[in-house]
C-alpha cells in the first residue's frame, strides 16, 4: 500500500503545523480511501497539560469531521499531527492511541519550519506501527 497526499492536503498540513509551533498541531485525513488523501482539515489540539508534546482531539470534533467527510462522499481515513523539534516518527504514546484501520501521518517541524512527513499504519492489534510509502503532490 502507498498513500497519495494531494497538494491541497499537504499544504494544509504544513501551514497548520507551522502556525501551531511550538505546540503540536493535529488534524484529520479525508479521502476516497486510505490510499488517496484529498483533504487534511486542522482540528483543535485540546491537550491542556502538555500541548508541545501531546495532542488531544475532542469527540465532538472527531464526529464533526467524520460527518463532513461523509456528506461529501468521502471518508475519514486517519489523522495527522506534528512533532515540534522532533523526527517525523511516531512515539510510544502515538502507538497507544492509534487505531487499527486509520492512517497516522506525522510531520516534523524544526524551529517553526515543517520538514519531513511520514505515514504509518497499525497492521493489527498489539502490533507496532508499520511505515507506509507516501507520495506527496508538490506544487
Amino acid at each position: 500500500m502507498s498513500v497519495r497526499l494531494a497538494q491541497g492536503a499537504l499544504e494544509a498540513i504544513r501551514r497548520e503545523a507551522a502556525r501551531a509551533y511550538p505546540h503540536e498541531a493535529c488534524g484529520a485525513l479525508v479521502g476516497s480511501s486510505q490510499v488517496d488523501v484529498s483533504d487534511a482539515p486542522a482540528l483543535s489540539n485540546r491537550e491542556a497539560v502538555r500541548p508541545a508534546t501531546r495532542f488531544t482531539i475532542a469527540p465532538a470534533d472527531y464526529l464533526s469531521v467524520e460527518q463532513a467527510a461523509e456528506a461529501r462522499g468521502a471518508q475519514l481515513v486517519g489523522f495527522w499531527h506534528s512533532h515540534p523539534d522532533h523526527a517525523a516518527r511516531p512515539s510510544a504514546t502515538d502507538r497507544e492511541h492509534a487505531w487499527e484501520g486509520l492512517l497516522t501521518v506525522v510531520v516534523s517541524v524544526h524551529e517553526g519550519e515543517p520538514r519531513e512527513i511520514t505515514a504509518w499504519s497499525v497492521p493489527g492489534p498489539g502490533l507496532p506501527f508499520a511505515q507506509v510509502p507516501l507520495s506527496l503532490e508538490e506544487a
